[in-house]
């Protein structure tokens, strides 16, 4: 069921990205916005954004994995073996990497339990934390990964700020947070397991 359950979004997003560019119209509006899109997800890797609503998240891998797969179509229709070469090279891994993340945000049956809010913090200085747990990205080597956010003000964004893989082994382990409060408000959180904390997160350069 797992596996059914992904190829069928696979194919879903290359039977859409290939209706959208047969048969959607205004492409002297939507490849800009394309491109718009694709500046933004590199923006928000770059500096490790994300919104605070899962939701918007996956509309927004969504769409990169759509525009990814348009832009292939276009490729197929040229002809060009050099071209549809490095349109493999090139979006492949771009739309691995925006699925996975798109996988792991929906409630899908088969990732129950796999991701979400560990806890929440506000810490001094009025700066809002949260620590989230996720699995790796990583197929042939998983593992559970935490990641400590700090809201973004005035924003629908948050910012990572520290993250740990915990080692192999612990893939079905349960941390309990406790979080501190540091100098200049910055959140610290550390991940108690049978009594001993085997890592800490920490927020290092919090701004004022």
């Amino acid at each position: 069921m797992h596996a059914v359950l992904e190829w069928f979004i696979v194919l879903l997003v290359i039977a859409a990205g290939l209706a959208v560019d047969r048969f959607a119209p205004a492409k002297n509006i939507r490849y800009p916005l394309y491109i718009a899109v694709l500046l933004t997800a590199f923006i928000f890797d770059l500096n490790k954004f994300s919104f605070r609503v899962a939701a918007l998240n996956a509309v927004f891998y969504f769409a990169i994995l759509l525009i990814v797969t348009e832009v292939f179509w276009i490729c197929v229709r040229k002809k060009s073996k050099l071209l549809l070469g490095g349109a493999f090279v090139l979006l492949v891994p771009v739309f691995l990497y925006a699925f996975a993340a798109f996988l792991l945000i929906v409630p899908l049956p088969c990732h129950k339990n796999t991701g979400g809010r560990v806890g929440a913090y506000k810490a001094c200085a009025g700066k809002s934390y949260a620590l989230a747990k996720r699995l790796s990205f990583d197929p042939f080597n998983p593992a559970q990964v935490y990641i400590l956010t700090r809201d973004l003000p005035h924003t629908p964004l948050k910012k990572q700020v520290d993250k740990f893989i915990a080692p192999k082994g612990y893939i079905e382990a349960v941390f309990s947070p406790d979080w501190q409060c540091q100098e200049g408000g910055r959140a610290k959180v550390d991940l108690y397991i049978d009594g001993y904390v085997l890592w800490s997160l920490e927020d290092k350069k919090a701004e004022e």
